[in-house]
């Protein structure tokens, strides 16, 4: 399980981390519940495709930290796999971190995911918590499925439009550097994929209560822009453990959702590539 066990131990090949750095995360995994809540949800989704799919081309639209585009890397040894991301100080120290690792298939590069200017390239994408930072979020799909082969996936995380807690349901958050929506309905998520013309396989929740709770206190001591880091390091242990005793059972509704979705053999969408 990705909450429980220590994940995101790559990190420890960043050449930018510090003494103290490493070995919390040795002991911790990398210190970023969101992310390993989210890992909780997509990691299983990821494998249980490498077990059916062969893909060349695997991209992470977004790629951040790129622990997801290392675990992808791990999933399908046999593709080609890229990490898209506008931060050049980051690709640089992610590209550094799987040269490390010794992953051969796996690269970074600068790019923003908003113009990918890629046709027919692709045969899986990862977007994860991307599209509600996007105003033009119908357009951005459309350019993930230009991007992909006939037959191509997508694999999306995002939040729900509202944070569930034990039956209470308010507005997710907007106070998120970037948010510019609070998130979308399970109905809404798959009705914007379709538009674009893919074909949706499955949608699911993730954050149960328990999750979320952990998630809100993280967000009182961060306050979603990575704040107060020393508070943070010293009350992230027990977050984590609080999201790991979640994490045994599966949301009927939560505060975030995952969608697959597969491009169609043939269909093309409405619209060209903005």
């Amino acid at each position: 399980m990705a909450i429980g066990r220590v994940f995101g131990r790559e990190l420890l090949l960043d050449p930018a981390l510090g003494p103290g750095e490493r070995l919390y995360v040795r002991l911790f995994g990398v210190p970023v519940l969101g992310l390993r809540v989210r890992a909780h949800y997509l990691v299983p989704q990821i494998d249980t495709l490498a077990r059916r799919i062969r893909p060349r081309k695997v991209a992470d639209a977004g790629s951040g930290r790129g622990l997801f585009t290392v675990h992808l890397a791990r999933a399908f040894p046999e593709a080609e796999v890229v990490g898209f991301d506008v931060d050049a100080g980051q690709v640089e120290r992610d590209n550094a971190m799987v040269q490390a690792a010794g992953l051969a298939n796996c690269r970074f590069e600068v790019r923003d995911v908003t113009r990918l200017g890629l046709e027919e390239e692709l045969d899986l994408v990862l977007s994860t918590d991307n599209l509600e930072h996007l105003e033009d979020d119908r357009g951005q799909c459309r350019i993930f499925h230009r991007a992909l082969r006939p037959g191509g996936w997508l694999l999306v995380h995002v939040p729900h439009r509202t944070r569930n807690l034990f039956g209470w349901r308010r507005e997710n958050f907007m106070e998120i550097e970037g948010h510019v929506r609070p998130g979308y309905t399970r109905g809404e998520l798959a009705a914007l994929l379709e538009q674009a013309g893919f074909e949706v396989v499955h949608t699911a929740y993730s954050y149960n209560s328990i999750e979320t709770l952990a998630n809100d206190l993280s967000f009182l001591v961060t306050g979603g822009r990575e704040k107060r880091k020393l508070l943070y390091a010293l009350v992230f242990p027990f977050l984590l453990g609080l999201a790991h005793l979640g994490g045994r059972r599966r949301p009927k509704e939560g505060s975030g959702l995952l969608a697959l979705a597969r491009r169609r053999e043939r269909a093309e969408p409405s619209g060209g590539e903005p």
